[in-house]
């Protein structure tokens, strides 16, 4: 029988968050109800996320962060999915960062262990 899991994140803005679904092609829906059969929860959620493997929600906690919500039995796809978009959102967070520190993105790569490098300067 699965159960209603909650998985603790690092994201505190959603406009990064969808930049980041964005570039994944992932597809999701804004303010929608997640419900899950099985524990009969059922609430509004900023975004529901639909992937190939899994379906979850986003939804604020008093921390101000939010937290996936969704069933255990696609648990592993979640936290796949969690952790492509945690890098992603990572990856916006600093070059917005940069910017307005007033430096500009001068080379970008990724390696093969998926690690993006990026190489900023400032011109004075």
């Amino acid at each position: 029988m699965s159960k209603f899991v909650k998985v603790q994140t690092q994201l505190r803005d959603l406009a990064l968050v969808k930049r980041a679904l964005d570039d994944l092609k992932l597809a999701y829906a804004e303010n929608q109800r997640f419900t899950h059969l099985w524990s009969g929860f059922s609430g509004e959620v900023p975004i529901v996320v639909r992937t190939h493997g899994a379906t979850f929600g986003l939804r604020k906690t008093a921390a101000e962060e939010y937290e996936a919500v969704g069933d255990d039995m696609q648990m592993a796809s979640i936290r796949r999915t969690l952790a492509q978009i945690q890098q992603r959102y990572a990856y916006h967070s600093v070059l917005d960062a940069t910017r307005q520190a007033g430096f500009d993105l001068v080379e970008e790569s990724v390696g093969r262990d998926n690690v993006i490098r990026l190489t900023v300067r400032r011109w004075s």
